[in-house]
């Protein structure tokens, strides 16, 4: 059973989260192993498959994954090796990290909201990130999309941790007609996207997935990633825009125009995206599989 830290949100200073974070147990160690030998540029395939098959529910997942119409590949992929070949250190790598954190919460419930809605819309924002980030020929399309996919992991955080205080949220977001960041601006000196960046920063993820969760509602403050963080903030309003919100709160009322003009784009271009969207979702939403 999950025990919530003897501290509440509205007492908690942006600089003591990382002595808290030391509470909230980590992913498990082969998936710190994945991560990191996968910056390796020397690491060879037979050594990230060998990784992989030492966790029979991971390489099961991650096969189910890649055999998904998400990644679309006509041929059966049989092994872990041959994941690699075909889809690339980074796709098996953004797999791997998806199947991670989805195994972390997997077992999350909630009478508050609805979470088959929240996966939904994270998954409908990774799908936008990809789109975006493909149509605008930005290299990074699976930092893309998990980025999309893990930015707002910090609300379970709250959920799972802070209970009492995620109530409130509720209650005092839909009392109010308030977006989920503004009513935590308006109740804590900390938000879903700074908690974010202290649990991905201690589960070791990359760089880049750190800062465009900690700043995907300023992205101009971004400075390692400000192009990824512009297409999270993006790909998050337009996820409710497609009918696929996050539960629990009132939309945002914009996207952020500093991350429209990081990307090069107009407001009314946003529209034009829409049919490759949607058909990059419906093979994404295969991923709602790995909670089951």
């Amino acid at each position: 059973m999950v025990k919530a830290l003897n501290k509440s949100l509205m007492d908690v200073h942006p600089r003591e989260l990382k002595g808290m974070i030391k509470d909230i147990p980590t992913l498990p160690v082969i998936y710190q192993e994945l991560f990191q030998k996968m910056q390796d540029p020397d690491i060879s395939v037979p050594q990230i498959a060998e990784i992989i098959a030492i966790d029979q529910g991971l390489s099961a997942k991650v096969l189910h994954l890649v055999n998904s119409a998400f990644y679309g590949y006509s041929k059966e992929v049989k092994t872990i090796s041959r994941a690699v070949v075909i889809l690339g250190f980074k796709a098996v790598r953004s797999a791997s990290l998806a199947i991670s954190v989805f195994d972390f919460f997997g077992d999350e419930e909630s009478t508050q909201i609805d979470m088959n809605q929240f996966w939904r819309h994270s998954i409908a924002v990774a799908s936008t990130c990809k789109v975006l980030a493909a149509e605008l020929r930005i290299n990074q399309q699976e930092e893309a999309f998990i980025v999309g996919l893990l930015h707002d992991v910090g609300k379970l955080i709250e959920k799972r941790y802070f209970s009492q205080d995620f109530e409130e949220l509720c209650q005092v977001a839909e009392e109010q007609h308030l977006s989920w960041f503004a009513t935590e601006n308006a109740l804590f000196q900390i938000h879903h996207a700074s908690i974010g960046k202290v649990i991905f920063r201690d589960w070791n993820f990359p760089p880049s997935v750190v800062d465009a969760v900690q700043f995907h509602h300023k992205p101009e403050a971004s400075v390692k990633a400000p192009q990824l963080t512009a297409l999270v903030n993006v790909a998050d309003y337009m996820a409710y825009t497609l009918g696929h919100g996050a539960p629990g709160a009132y939309p945002p009322e914009d996207c952020s125009q500093a991350a429209l003009d990081l990307l090069g784009l107009e407001r009314d271009d946003l529209a034009s995206f829409h049919e490759k969207i949607s058909a990059e979702m419906e093979g994404a939403m295969d991923i709602l599989q790995l909670l089951e």
